[in-house]
Parts: structure tokens; sequence; C-alpha cells
């Protein structure tokens, strides 16, 4: 391989960066953290159901009914 391909190929170090900025960063929380409802993490359905006052069952139907945005579920579930 030349000097100048070898220029472009990317540095192990970048895809890691890369890799870790789309995992979920629990160390990062804010904004979306606080905007979206992940069924897939059992600390956020367990957390997210007390804060709403709901079960983890019920929890997880409103977020099928409506999306896991939490404005949209707290709606949905203020309707019931």
């Amino acid at each position: 391989m030349s000097a100048t391909e070898r220029r472009w190929q990317p540095h192990p170090d970048d895809w890691l960066k890369e890799y870790n900025n789309m995992t979920d960063d629990k160390t990062k929380v804010g904004g979306q953290d606080r905007a979206r409802i992940n069924l897939n993490e059992d600390y956020e359905v367990r957390d997210w159901a007390k804060s709403l006052g709901v079960t983890e069952d019920e929890l997880r139907k409103a977020v099928a009914a409506v999306g896991n945005q939490a404005d949209k579920v707290r709606e949905f579930l203020k309707k019931k």
C-alpha cells in the first residue's frame, strides 16, 4: 500500500470514538434522555413508570400507543 493510500485509512482510535458516540452513554444525560422513554433499559422503564405513577405494563402499552416521546406518553396517560 502506498503512503497516499495509507493516509486515507481511518485510525482505530477514530473508529472507537465514533462507536462510543453511538452507544448509550449513561454519563450523558439531559435533553434527549428526558424527552424519550427507552423500553430496552430496565432502569428506564422502572424510573419512568415510577415518575408517571403507572405500572411498567401500563407504561409499555402507552409507548406502544403513542411512541416513545415522554410528553406524548404523559398526555396519553392523563386521558386514561
